[in-house]
């Protein structure tokens, strides 16, 4: 879909690069009704035009709830000649029934646009020494280099979205050890509803007596989910021990946990659904299993344990990509979990 001058109109007021600051500044200083706000820069870094109005959309949703100098670079390498534009907006929302706080929105759109140009509109629209996080969508291109992701706080990913995951996640860990920025990754928050599920359902005594005796593990995930289902597996794993093995069996997972016993991982690729669909965990004695219908508010679970059963309706979380960034801004410190996860997650791709 080609960017027709319909869509652009859309970010707001175009701007000369040179002008930006000032034409902020003009902004505030024609509404005293305004107020400027603003805890971190936020920027979504997308190489494909047609994710820009969505974007533009999402920049609307995210900044209902978190104030930020935020960003909207759309960075086309293929287009000649090279030409940058620049477009200045405010994000505004009501703030105890008399004042609004707005964010500022600055949107490019760089034609030809090469990896010095990316760092010199990032780094020079920073708003002061706030920190900088960064949605990274799709591939992580010859753009994301050294000089950038040093200057990166927290890098937002989505792995579902990698044509090839062993080759971004390497390169991925390798700026990450280099750089030591934080990384999030869409896939691993989708989890956490699954995750939330689980431990609630080992509240139960008896559950949790059988919890070393589990031996198998199967996890349903929708198309193009396969990472969140292996952090998922990952995770898993760690929580009971269980070391990789080297071998495994088609395109199952066989760990070994600490007192030699086996643990079977299986992934299931389901037709449509939600990204994580369902868990079920067996062992001796243990049946356990969480389902999620479509996009339903709600997980079902289920415990069987020695003619013990226990049913919950829980809470589900929130689907949309929106939701999901909103939650990752709303974390201060890192994931140590998503962190340990990691370098199992590149011995499973």
């Amino acid at each position: 879909m080609p960017l027709t001058e319909d869509i652009l109109s859309r970010l707001g007021t175009e701007v000369p690069l040179s002008k930006i600051d000032h034409a902020l500044q003009e902004i505030w200083a024609s509404d005293e009704a305004k107020t400027r706000a603003s805890l971190i820069n936020f920027a979504i870094y997308s190489e494909d035009p047609e994710m820009l109005p969505r974007n533009n959309d999402r920049l609307a949703r995210i900044t209902a709830d978190h104030s930020c100098r935020a960003m909207l670079i759309t960075c086309l390498p293929e287009v000649k000649p090279q030409r940058a534009r620049a477009w200045i907006n405010a994000l505004c929302r009501p703030y105890q029934g008399k004042q609004v706080v707005c964010s500022e929105q600055i949107s490019f759109v760089l034609e030809g646009g090469d990896a010095a140009q990316v760092q010199n509109v990032v780094f020079g629209h920073l708003d002061s020494d706030l920190p900088l996080f960064i949605w990274w969508q799709g591939a992580l291109t010859q753009h994301f280099e050294e000089r950038l992701y040093s200057r990166i706080h927290t890098l937002i990913v989505d792995s579902s979205s990698w044509a090839n995951p062993k080759a971004e996640l390497a390169y991925l860990l390798t700026a990450r050890d280099s750089a030591s920025f934080d990384v999030r990754d869409l896939s691993w928050t989708r989890s956490h509803f699954l995750r939330t599920a689980l431990a609630s359902s080992f509240q139960d005594a008896k559950a949790r007596e059988k919890l070393p005796e589990v031996e198998r593990v199967e996890i349903t995930h929708a198309p193009k989910q396969r990472c969140a289902a292996l952090l998922l597996a990952g995770w898993i794993s760690q929580r009971l021990g269980a070391e990789l093995d080297a071998t495994q069996t088609g395109g199952d997972f066989v760990f070994t946990k600490a007192d030699g016993s086996k643990l079977k991982m299986e992934l299931k690729e389901a037709d449509s659904g939600c990204a994580l669909s369902s868990l079920t965990i067996q062992g001796s004695c243990l049946d356990l299993s969480i389902t999620r219908d479509g996009t339903s508010t709600f997980v079902h679970t289920s415990t069987s344990c020695e003619g013990h059963s226990h049913d919950e309706i829980l809470p589900a979380d929130v689907v949309s990509d929106s939701e999901l960034i909103g939650e990752q801004l709303s974390r201060a410190g890192g994931n140590t979990h998503f962190r340990a996860a990691l370098p199992l997650l590149a011995r499973m791709i």
